[in-house]
């Protein structure tokens, strides 16, 4: 299989699933993730593990999803967020955790092979907020071929890896006072939202990252928006 060929079995929206390919990875044991079932009822939010440290949307794409990045411009400069560049076909969940955990990387267990590559790219030429594509290209490849069963777990049957899958994975985090939608299909890289709200105890509560979710949903046709879900970063309650 060719570069631009490759592919992988789409992750499954499941925190135990994430928890485990997350814990892989390097993220220590007091960490794992959950299921948000809403971002604005009180009820809800009160059986959260808090603080969440990122949180990852799962919505079908559509023509609505473009024009919703368009309306926003990459952060030139100033930031310290890290981004992937997606270049496995359904491999989005994987980019998903990277993004989660490369911006979060008090919670990762120390000379783990993520903690590398990341101290490995730290003095690059390239700008901090991005990878050179051939080097992560390699990094993600090893994750792939050491993490194979991880990605055919779950409560569902899993597809084949080459089925065209119209869900997609994208995360938000806060990095230095600025909110972040991180979707390594969008070329131009990490999309800034704007500055946090110093007055949010998490991302839970920042608006930016609320309006986002909301205007992914009302972009969805009715049937779609039963295929929406989403994933919280925290502390580990097991």
């Amino acid at each position: 299989m060719s570069k631009d060929e490759r592919a992988v079995v789409p992750i499954e929206s499941n925190p135990v699933v994430f928890t485990e390919f997350a814990h892989k990875l390097g993220l220590k044991k007091e960490w794992a993730y959950f299921d948000i079932y809403s971002l604005t009822e009180t009820e809800l939010l009160a059986f959260l593990p808090r603080p969440v440290k990122a949180i990852v949307l799962l919505f079908p794409m559509n023509e609505s999803k473009q024009s919703l990045v368009n309306q926003h411009g990459p952060k030139a400069g100033g930031s310290n967020v890290l981004w992937f560049k997606q270049s496995v076909k359904n491999a989005c969940g994987l980019y998903a955790v990277l993004h989660s955990l490369s911006n979060n990387q008090s919670l990762l267990e120390p000379e783990t092979d993520l903690v590398n590559f990341l101290n490995s790219q730290s003095n690059s030429s390239t700008p901090k907020r991005m990878f050179d594509d051939t080097i992560a290209d390699e990094f993600v490849s090893n994750v792939i071929n050491e993490n194979t069963q991880t990605f055919s777990t779950g409560q569902s049957e899993a597809p084949e890896a080459t089925v065209d899958i119209n869900l997609h994975y994208i995360t938000y985090v806060e990095e230095n006072g600025e909110i972040f939608e991180l979707d390594g299909r969008n070329l131009d890289g990490p999309l800034y939202l704007g500055k946090s709200d110093p007055t949010a105890a998490d991302l839970v509560e920042q608006n930016l990252v609320r309006q986002r979710v909301i205007s992914y949903m009302e972009n969805a046709n009715e049937e779609d928006v039963l295929n929406f879900a989403m994933l919280g970063l925290g502390p580990n309650w097991e």
